[in-house]
């Protein structure tokens, strides 16, 4: 869970906030103090099992009990959440089925909140000193503030096309356990999948892709085949909806959300023609109907891992 990985790395001494952050002891963290620019983002979406958005509830609830005063809080403690479609929790249907949910945080052009939720009256949306995109109702420490994810501007041309982005923990590589997305060596799990920030950004900003597919493409071992003389099994792609966040901007036309969990598409947001989210029966005929290409796998995914630079070579 995102805000119990965040509390562990300050537990941890390579923390968002230290005591090398803060300018006087009277003084607020830099992660409570704002960055004046202008607000881009129209919404904020997270895509999750229903198991996880009530997680968040409790995690909430249990902040408020063991806190006085303000502090860093998950954010899907208080808005609400929508299940949107049951889907096959693996590829074995036996298992059975999990609701997939989403939670949905809209913003006007100051980034006031227009969603009704249960925190702080008056939240907004802010860019913190450590470029965390936060909500806040105020700036003080004995305020809630809620992260919502990592401001990615890029590190060289080459991010143009998906940049900037707001990241998740897993996309900025911040575990001393385990690689980023987009780092060298890094390998998809059940948990953990191949679809993150950047390739959202590309979506959203892609003329060529009518709509933002977060589907996770893995190769897995195919149990269905026999395993050769060292033990080894052809290889599948399989298709997965791990967590996403992701966002609209006011300068980008709305774009339908949607991600195929093993054989069933579904659409999570903005669904075309006043469709309410929900499985997708024919993806075929949706693309048809409205005129758009059939969603396929990209050549690689991640689409978008960190390049090797050269020695020597400058990186801003």
């Amino acid at each position: 869970m995102q805000i119990r990985k965040v509390l562990s790395l300050i537990g941890c001494g390579v923390a968002l906030v230290t005591a090398s952050e803060l300018h006087a002891e009277d003084q607020l963290p830099v992660s409570q103090r704002w960055i004046e620019r202008p607000w881009e983002f129209r919404y904020f979406i997270n895509i999750d099992t229903a198991q996880h958005m009530k997680w968040g509830i409790k995690d909430w609830q249990e902040s408020l009990q063991a806190a006085k005063v303000g502090g860093l809080a998950t954010y899907e403690g208080i808005f609400p959440y929508s299940e949107v479609a049951n889907v096959r929790r693996n590829e074995y249907a036996d298992l059975g089925t999990k609701p997939l949910a989403k939670l949905v945080i809209e913003f006007d052009e100051s980034g006031n909140i227009k969603t009704l939720h249960t925190g702080p009256k008056g939240l907004a949306g802010h860019l913190n000193h450590i470029y965390s995109i936060v909500l806040a109702a105020g700036s003080t420490k004995n305020d809630w503030w809620f992260l919502l994810g990592y401001w990615y501007t890029g590190r060289s041309d080459d991010d143009l096309v998906f940049a900037p982005a707001i990241c998740s923990y897993e996309d900025m590589g911040l575990s001393s356990t385990s690689k980023g997305r987009y780092q060298k060596g890094y390998e998809a799990d059940i948990v953990q999948g191949n679809f993150g920030c950047r390739e959202w950004g590309y979506y959203l900003k892609s003329d060529e892709h009518p709509y933002i597919d977060i589907t996770s493409y893995q190769w897995e071992d195919d149990e269905t085949k026999p395993a050769n003389k060292k033990g080894r099994r052809p290889k599948k792609l399989v298709s997965y909806v791990h967590e996403t966040t992701g966002w609209g901007r006011f300068d980008v036309p709305p774009k339908p959300v949607i991600g195929k969990a093993f054989d069933t598409w579904v659409c999570f947001h903005e669904c075309p023609n006043g469709e309410i989210p929900g499985i997708i029966p024919d993806i075929k005929a949706w693309a048809k109907a409205n005129g758009w290409p059939v969603p396929k796998p990209p050549k690689k995914q991640p689409m978008f891992p960190d390049r090797e630079f050269k020695r020597g070579e400058f990186v801003d």
